[in-house]
């Protein structure tokens, strides 16, 4: 099947080179004799029947194949109508295509993105209407050139370690692997930064083991260092979010929570559910079941949805979530801020997932 529908889209893209480059209407039997992939016809009707139904799928894809005005055989694409308009986009469009473009840069996607906004870049300058000098380009005030977005996290490490990536630095750092323990050295030479299942992520050669790890922003402790001057750079072909998501240990589903929600709240936590169902003597009030990941993780994740879920089961989850609800009353009366007690913030921009643990 696979090569079937290859052989089809190679025969259709010869079809769309051959008549937009044609000075002049092409016949059917120019076309079965000239363009690759119709020759191999066993008889002329099993050509016209292929050529027919080729046809009939380019205008469904909206190229303007034309004929004659009179009828006549023949066929032509015309480039005027079927190039793409000259780009132009809004501040924030721009913005959005910076900002990817800023990320792809520590990715497998740097070349592919690089070259991406290359594109665009040139269909830009080609817009009259976005001004220009008057060769009709403007290289210099491009907006994707200039904007300098960044991503928001709450992960004090994130610009730091984002830093590191891109000037190829090696970095030292203090890293909590479990929430309750010790703080141990580490020194990275960083090869990108990951966001995997709603959490940031940091993977490259750990000098201290002597093998490639993951670390999770938010289990760095303190700040980022400078490690040395070495020149780091990502093994050649390596899928950074594939060697992530191997070595992120996932939630296990044979244990589960069971949570009270309000009804219409905690969107994230539903999405992951295997259960839910409202409860009868409380109107308004789901009763849902959650695959329990990691304690600390799970409890974070209950106590930022604050009184709209309530957990009753384990045991355990209920202390963790009551442990962090209060450190953070405590910090709001004392004017700290609300800093709960247990593991530091890890910058969760979507609380769909349950667990996930770096190295």
């Amino acid at each position: 099947m696979a090569t079937t529908k290859a052989v089809k889209a190679e025969r259709l893209l010869n079809l769309v080179i051959a008549l937009l480059n044609a000075p002049t209407f092409r016949t059917a039997a120019w076309i079965h004799a000239k363009v690759a992939g119709y020759g191999d016809a066993p008889t002329e009707e099993a050509f016209l029947r292929t050529f027919e139904r080729d046809k009939k799928e380019l205008r469904e894809l909206g190229v303007p194949l034309q004929t004659p005005p009179n009828g006549g055989d023949g066929y032509r694409i015309p480039r005027s109508e079927f190039a793409l308009p000259p780009l132009s986009f809004t501040p924030a469009e721009a913005a959005a295509l910076a900002l990817a473009g800023r990320l792809w840069e520590t990715t497998a996607l740097d070349a592919a993105g690089s070259g991406a906004l290359r594109k665009i870049r040139d269909a830009e300058a080609t817009d009259p209407s976005a001004g220009g000098d008057e060769d009709g380009g403007r290289p210099e005030d491009s907006v994707i050139t200039l904007l300098q977005p960044r991503v928001r996290t709450s992960d004090p490490a994130f610009e730091p370690m984002l830093a590191a990536v891109r000037a190829g630095r090696v970095v030292e750092f203090d890293y909590r692997k479990d929430p309750g323990g010790p703080a141990e050295p580490r020194r990275l030479q960083p090869w990108g930064l990951v966001s995997f299942r709603g959490r940031w992520y940091v993977i490259g050669h750990d000098d201290v083991r002597g093998d490639r790890r993951t670390f999770r922003l938010s289990r760095i402790v303190g700040a980022v260092r400078p490690g040395g001057r070495a020149t780091v750079r990502a093994p050649a072909g390596i899928d950074l979010l594939s060697a992530v998501a191997s070595s992120v240990r996932r939630p296990t589903t044979d244990r589960q929570a069971t949570l009270r929600v309000r009804a219409g709240a905690a969107v994230g936590l539903r999405r992951g559910a295997v259960s839910s169902e409202p409860i009868a003597d409380r109107p308004g009030w789901d009763r849902v079941r959650i695959p329990l990941g990691p304690r600390w993780d799970t409890a974070r994740q209950i106590a930022a949805h604050g009184p709209d879920v309530v957990v009753e089961e384990p045991a355990e989850l209920i202390e963790a979530t009551v442990m962090l609800l209060t450190g953070a009353l405590e910090s709001v009366r004392s004017g700290a801020g609300p800093r709960p007690t247990g593991p530091a913030d890890d910058g969760v921009l979507t609380f769909d997932e349950l667990g996930g643990e770096g190295q």
